[in-house]
């Protein structure tokens, strides 16, 4: 007695045909979203200009010795919109003035350069636009650009922060 178990339904009424249809448009639909992602958005991680930005790490090492040699530190201060800065060379005067770059880890867009105005004794101070999250690199130039400090935002709600000379 042999019994006759045979599915009579149509293919497209049984499950494992769709799921094995899924698996591959799933992967395709993800490619393109991936896609679309990446051809709007910019990481700016790489520089366009490579060899000369390569070069120009010879001109930074030499700002940041000369701020080593003159013996330059200073201390930020952020509060809301306002920058304090302290800075501990009373050479450094506030005829020339100051520019403050703050530079996202990751965001070129978000970067912002601030000027800094003394205010007497060492300390200098602007206004900046509300940072977005994220850590942030910063450095502090005078208009001639002879010397240079770094710092570190570990993130943008830090408060405060030293700024020295790059080893």
């Amino acid at each position: 007695m042999y019994l006759d178990h045979r599915d009579t339904q149509p293919w497209y009424r049984q499950f494992w045909p769709w799921v094995l249809i899924c698996l591959p448009l799933t992967v395709v639909m993800a490619s393109m979203v991936t896609l679309v992602i990446a051809m709007e958005s910019s990481s700016g991680l790489v520089a366009d200009d490579y060899y000369n930005e390569g070069r120009s790490i010879n001109r930074t090492l030499a700002r940041s010795r000369e701020a080593a040699t003159l013996g330059l530190s200073a201390s930020l201060a952020l509060n809301g919109q306002q920058v304090r800065l302290v800075l501990n060379h009373p050479l450094v005067s506030g005829d020339a003035g100051l520019t403050l770059a703050f530079r996202h880890a990751t965001h070129a867009g978000h970067d912002q350069m601030i000027s800094l105005h003394e205010n007497g004794a060492g300390v200098w101070e602007g206004a900046i636009t509300p940072l977005p999250a994220g850590k942030w690199y910063l450095q502090l130039l005078p208009a001639d650009e002879s010397w240079r400090l770094d710092g570190v935002l570990p993130t943008a709600d830090s408060l405060s922060t030293l700024l020295e000379p790059q080893s």
